[in-house]
């Protein structure tokens, strides 16, 4: 996915930045602007993030309900 499509979706998913996404599921900010494309799991965790968001639920929230921890997403 492209970096652009990416951060539509995190932007709809009410995250502010896609640096504040990426420091919640345990990527260092600075990491991740080096990234050409995307990788498919973060891709699936902004995914996830829309679908809480879509639900009324947060990412936090599920993760919680779900006892996933933060380097587990990884």
């Amino acid at each position: 996915m492209k970096k652009a499509e990416f951060r539509k979706i995190i932007k709809t998913a009410g995250f502010s930045s896609q640096g504040d996404f990426v420091e919640l599921i345990g990527i260092k900010a600075n990491t991740f602007t080096t990234y050409k494309k995307v990788p498919a799991h973060v891709v699936r965790i902004a995914n996830l993030a829309l679908l809480a968001r879509n639900q009324g639920a947060s990412l936090e929230q599920i993760t919680q309900q779900l006892q996933i921890e933060r380097d587990a997403m990884l």
